[in-house]
Protein backbone atom coordinates (compact mmCIF):
# COMPACT_ATOMS: atom_id res chain seq x y z
CA UNK A 1 0.00 0.00 0.00
CA UNK A 2 2.81 2.40 0.82
CA UNK A 3 4.43 1.86 -2.59
CA UNK A 4 1.14 2.56 -4.32
CA UNK A 5 0.57 5.74 -2.30
CA UNK A 6 4.09 6.95 -3.10
CA UNK A 7 3.65 6.31 -6.80
CA UNK A 8 0.32 8.16 -6.74
CA UNK A 9 1.91 11.12 -4.99
CA UNK A 10 4.75 11.12 -7.49
CA UNK A 11 2.25 10.96 -10.33
CA UNK A 12 0.26 13.88 -8.94
CA UNK A 13 3.43 15.90 -8.26
CA UNK A 14 4.73 15.19 -11.80
CA UNK A 15 8.28 15.96 -10.92
CA UNK A 16 7.49 19.26 -9.15
CA UNK A 17 5.50 20.47 -12.18
CA UNK A 18 2.20 19.07 -10.97
CA UNK A 19 0.75 22.45 -10.01
CA UNK A 20 1.16 23.76 -13.55
CA UNK A 21 0.07 20.55 -15.23
CA UNK A 22 -3.06 20.08 -13.15
CA UNK A 23 -3.93 23.77 -13.41
CA UNK A 24 -3.72 23.54 -17.21
CA UNK A 25 -5.88 20.40 -17.19
CA UNK A 26 -8.38 22.21 -14.97
CA UNK A 27 -8.48 25.27 -17.21
CA UNK A 28 -8.93 23.09 -20.29
CA UNK A 29 -11.78 21.22 -18.65
CA UNK A 30 -13.37 24.51 -17.59
CA UNK A 31 -13.20 25.83 -21.15
CA UNK A 32 -14.77 22.65 -22.52
CA UNK A 33 -17.58 22.79 -19.97
CA UNK A 34 -18.24 26.48 -20.70
CA UNK A 35 -18.26 25.80 -24.46
CA UNK A 36 -20.72 22.96 -23.94
CA UNK A 37 -23.02 25.14 -21.82
CA UNK A 38 -22.77 28.02 -24.29
CA UNK A 39 -23.51 25.71 -27.21
CA UNK A 40 -26.58 24.29 -25.47
CA UNK A 41 -27.81 27.83 -24.71
CA UNK A 42 -27.30 28.94 -28.31
CA UNK A 43 -29.04 25.82 -29.64
CA UNK A 44 -32.03 26.42 -27.38
CA UNK A 45 -32.15 30.06 -28.45
CA UNK A 46 -31.96 29.13 -32.13
CA UNK A 47 -34.73 26.57 -31.75
CA UNK A 48 -37.04 29.13 -30.13
CA UNK A 49 -36.25 31.66 -32.89
CA UNK A 50 -37.03 29.12 -35.59
CA UNK A 51 -40.27 28.11 -33.90
CA UNK A 52 -41.42 31.71 -33.53
CA UNK A 53 -40.48 32.39 -37.15
CA UNK A 54 -42.44 29.35 -38.32
CA UNK A 55 -45.47 30.42 -36.29
CA UNK A 56 -45.24 33.93 -37.75
CA UNK A 57 -44.95 32.55 -41.28
CA UNK A 58 -47.92 30.24 -40.68
CA UNK A 59 -50.03 33.13 -39.42
CA UNK A 60 -49.07 35.31 -42.37
CA UNK A 61 -49.81 32.49 -44.81
CA UNK A 62 -53.22 31.79 -43.28
CA UNK A 63 -54.17 35.47 -43.29
CA UNK A 64 -53.01 35.76 -46.92
CA UNK A 65 -55.19 32.78 -47.84
CA UNK A 66 -58.13 34.34 -46.02
CA UNK A 67 -57.64 37.59 -47.91
CA UNK A 68 -57.31 35.71 -51.16
CA UNK A 69 -60.48 33.76 -50.47
CA UNK A 70 -62.35 36.95 -49.68
CA UNK A 71 -61.11 38.50 -52.91
CA UNK A 72 -62.11 35.41 -54.92
CA UNK A 73 -65.61 35.36 -53.44
CA UNK A 74 -66.19 39.05 -54.13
Amino acid sequence: MNGWANSLQEFLAMGKHGDYVWASYGMTLLVFVLLFVWFRYMLKSLRSQVQSRLQTDDQEASSAKARKLKVDKA
